[in-house]
Formats: structure tokens, C-alpha cells, sequence
């Protein structure tokens, strides 16, 4: 498991998953990706295009990053996931929690 990350305009980032999002792979990048995402608040656009699946350790990572980036000042916006990985997404309910897109070029629209 991996990320990077992008500047796309002031105030928005893109943190691109790539990877399998599973207890070896997230306990693996949290540390560093919470870290990551936290450093600049804003909104962050989670690209999830290479993401090839997310267990609930995955979904953990998610949200504790997710809080401390709102405590921060920040928004989370998750964007690209296979439909595989939407599903895990919606079971845990995080459609509602998480604005969602299709794209990352939607999300970014729409921030």
C-alpha cells in the first residue's frame, strides 16, 4: 500500500490510495498518511481509482484521518472507487458521512 499527493489549486489537495487498503497496507501508511493529510487542512480529495480493495482497517484509517483533518479546519471528500470498493464504503455508510464522486474531476468541481 501507498499514496501521494498534489496540489490541484490553493486550498485543495489530491492524496491518491494505490494499493490493497487492508490491516497489512493501512497499518503500513497510516502513520504517515493521517500525517499527510492533516499537515495543510483544507479539503482533500481521497482518489480512490487505485485503489484495489478496503477492509474495515482500511475504514478506520479513513475516519481517524477524516476527524483530525475536520478538527483542523478540513474537509474529506472521497472520489473514484470501483464499484467493488463503493460497496464497502456504503455498507459502512460512508456515503453519508463523505461527499462521494465518481471522478476526481467532479470532485473538484464541486469544491
Amino acid at each position: 500500500m501507498d499514496f501521494t499527493q498534489e496540489h490541484l489549486r490553493p486550498g485543495v489537495r489530491r492524496i491518491q490510495l494505490i494499493g490493497t487498503l487492508d490491516a497489512p497496507g493501512a497499518m503500513s501508511i497510516e502513520e504517515t498518511f493521517i500525517s499527510a493529510l492533516t499537515a495543510e487542512g483544507g479539503q482533500v480529495i481521497i482518489d480512490l481509482t487505485q485503489t484495489e480493495y478496503m477492509s474495515s482497517y482500511g475504514l478506520r484509517m479513513l475516519l481517524v484521518g477524516a476527524r483530525e483533518l475536520q478538527d483542523s479546519g478540513g474537509n474529506l471528500h472521497l472520489a473514484g472507487a470501483s464499484e467493488a470498493v463503493m460497496g464497502v464504503l456504503q455498507m459502512a455508510g460512508y456515503d453519508t458521512m463523505f461527499p462521494v464522486y465518481d471522478t476526481v474531476d467532479s470532485a473538484l468541481a464541486s469544491i
